[in-house]
């Protein structure tokens, strides 16, 4: 598959958006920490000092960068299959996505939280692995991964027994002359029903550190499959410049839709003279409009500013991945170590990300030259 250097240096933006927004937590004004039930906490570290600009980042992050990860990553699902078959899809996959998972809830995420229990009670009782992975056993940001991989699976089942079903999902979607209109309409079907029976925080565990956000995994599933769907069709043509070029339109009704959610949330949108169900509906349509419009505008925005390779942003999205795999545990040791620190939160959140981004690049960069390549 030819190299899409757009697609490509999007990907290791979001990314970078993961390091702050996992950076930032600490620091907003509504993060909370539960002493008691330290895994119940909005954050596994949140200091004393707080910095409110970090509410508009966390906010507006949380609208759309999950959704358009599942995107990209959908996109390159097609072409690796026609390429190496069901089988090999499917074992490079297992390779790529399971060994990485496998190390970072059984490895990784008991090094990124064992800080949040030292600020816990259950300190005086010892013993914090036994209680980690018998409790919430939480993955932290690898929960992304699992969820991936199943629907890596799910898509390589279809293809395998209904492959006429693929393309002509493909064709009905990358035909579309508006991608908006599209993303849209999936975006509400894929969230107006669940968030009618489903509470926003919800998370649903399989087992073990196998959780997914509830309201939001038809929403990931839906941006997953018009991922595959693009990609398999000319992508550098359905997504094109020409069919974004609207992009700073939809950047600016993305931010409107954010700011009316949030205006809705704080003065009324849990009104007492409104039914649940309205609220919930208008709540998830004004979600829905953000996360669509800032998603599409992202993907224009790359459209027209990466266009030339750079050394730096090249290997930058070389260790992507491994930056996403191995940043948590740094950002939570960092806010660990500064909560004693007098110190602004934005100079706080400035270190904790410029130090767990350059860290965690490093740990990949170096991983990469031995065997672990196979995997990062």
């Amino acid at each position: 598959m030819k190299r899409d250097i757009a697609i490509d240096y999007l990907r290791s933006s979001v990314t970078m958006l993961v390091v702050v927004h996992h950076s930032a937590l600490a620091y907003n004004t509504f993060s909370r920490y539960n002493p008691e039930y330290y895994m119940t906490s909005t954050a596994p570290v949140v200091d004393t000092v707080r910095w409110m600009p970090l509410d508009l980042i966390v906010g507006w992050n949380d609208m759309f960068f999950m959704p358009l990860m599942f995107f990209i990553s959908g996109l390159f699902v097609s072409p690796s299959i026609e390429r190496k078959g069901v089988g090999v899809f499917l074992v490079d996959r297992a390779r790529r996505l399971g060994i990485p998972f496998i190390i970072a809830v059984m490895l990784l995420s008991p090094l990124a939280y064992y800080p949040s229990w030292l600020l816990s009670d259950a300190v005086s009782q010892g013993d914090f692995l036994p209680g980690f992975f018998t409790g919430i056993w939480s993955a932290g940001p690898a929960w992304f991964i699992w969820v991936l991989l199943a629907f890596c699976g799910v898509i390589a089942a279809v293809h395998r027994f209904i492959p006429n079903f693929i393309k002509m999902f493909t064709w009905s979607v990358a035909s579309s002359r508006n991608l908006v209109f599209v993303f849209l309409v999936v975006s509400l079907l894929a969230t107006i029903p669940l968030r009618l029976i489903v509470s926003p925080g919800a998370w649903f565990q399989l087992a073990g550190p196998l959780a997914f956000q509830t309201w939001r995994i038809l929403l990931y599933f839906s941006w997953f499959l018009l991922g595959v769907a693009l990609g398999g069709a000319n992508m550098e043509r359905s997504l094109s410049r020409v069919h974004l070029r609207p992009w700073p339109l939809w950047l600016f009704l993305g931010g409107f839709a954010y700011g009316v959610h949030g205006l809705l949330e704080v003065h009324g949108g849990y009104s007492a003279n409104m039914p649940a169900w309205v609220t919930a509906v208008t709540l998830t349509t004004v979600y829905s409009c953000s996360c669509t419009f800032t998603g599409l505008a992202a993907l224009g925005l790359a459209r027209s500013f990466f266009r030339k390779a750079r050394p730096l942003a090249d290997h930058l999205t070389e260790n992507a991945y491994g930056i996403y795999i191995f940043h948590y545990a740094f950002v939570i040791w960092i806010q660990f170590c500064l909560l004693t620190q007098s110190l602004p939160a934005s100079l706080k959140f400035v270190i904790t990300f410029s130090v767990a981004l350059v860290v965690s690049w490093l740990v990949t960069a170096m991983l990469r030259k031995t065997v672990a390549r196979r995997f990062l």
